[in-house]
């Protein structure tokens, strides 16, 4: 649990609840009511009122089957849009487009929005101009998206599964992996690689593949991923 540094009663009610609201997002953990108010050092009562504020703005709400506190879909979707924006500045588009003529295939910059992964930046080479192509502000599925994988297997067993059992796995080819076994065996994989793969398992005839992006603290914030078409470059040969 990361423990922040309090701030006195004496300040002013938005301080505090911006407090708040950071100490459970750096915790790494669903923290309880109790515990916010210890890390922050104000009474239980006050962290109560400021936790409700924020639930019924959806920027905290509470884990399933638990009362304890978690981020919640806003302020992950304004993560998200900060993070979006941030990566789409000039020096990394110009990244992502030399890496793109570098390897000639089409290459973009997503991250996780709820259950998907929302790409915010992509950039083609004149080679890549068959295939999948995820264009900004387009929407894939965690689970058959190699960036999607990266951040499944970022999630701790219990959470992984928790996801599972909620999650509805489509077949969008013959290849999606849509059976838990399946899912359970790939994710495991792509922990202890650090990078993730698709083999035609979100459009026939494109295979790709992903590594993380992380921030200095080494929380995984976005990933880059290559999409390929499967004639021009086999599954074996991708991952090779």
């Amino acid at each position: 649990m990361a423990i922040n540094r309090g701030i006195p009663e004496t300040q002013k009610p938005l301080d505090r609840l911006f407090h708040v609201l950071s100490t459970v997002a750096d915790a790494g953990t669903p923290l309880s009511v109790t515990d916010i108010a210890t890390i922050c050092h104000l009474p239980v009562p006050t962290v109560h009122r400021q936790v409700a504020q924020l639930e019924d703005r959806r920027f905290l709400r509470r884990t399933l089957g638990s009362k304890k506190l978690i981020v919640g879909d806003a302020l992950l979707k304004l993560g998200a849009a900060a993070i979006a924006s941030s990566l789409r500045a000039d020096p990394v588009h110009h990244i992502l487009a030399s890496l793109a003529e570098r390897t000639g295939e089409h290459c973009e910059i997503g991250l996780r929005v709820d259950s998907q992964v929302s790409y915010i930046d992509s950039a083609a080479s004149e080679m890549s101009q068959q295939g999948l192509r995820f264009e900004q502000g387009q929407r894939s599925p965690l689970y058959c998206s190699s960036i999607g994988k990266l951040f499944l297997a970022e999630l701790d067993d219990d959470v992984f599964e928790q996801w599972l059992k909620h999650a509805t796995l489509k077949g969008h080819t013959m290849n999606t992996l849509t059976a838990h076994q399946l899912l359970r065996a790939e994710i495991a994989r792509v922990r202890q690689s650090q990078w993730a793969s698709t083999n035609e398992e979100l459009v026939p005839g494109v295979v790709g593949c992903a590594v993380p992006i992380r921030d200095r603290n080494q929380r995984l914030i976005a990933g880059l991923a290559v999409s390929v078409p499967a004639p021009r470059v086999s599954f074996n040969e991708l991952t090779r």
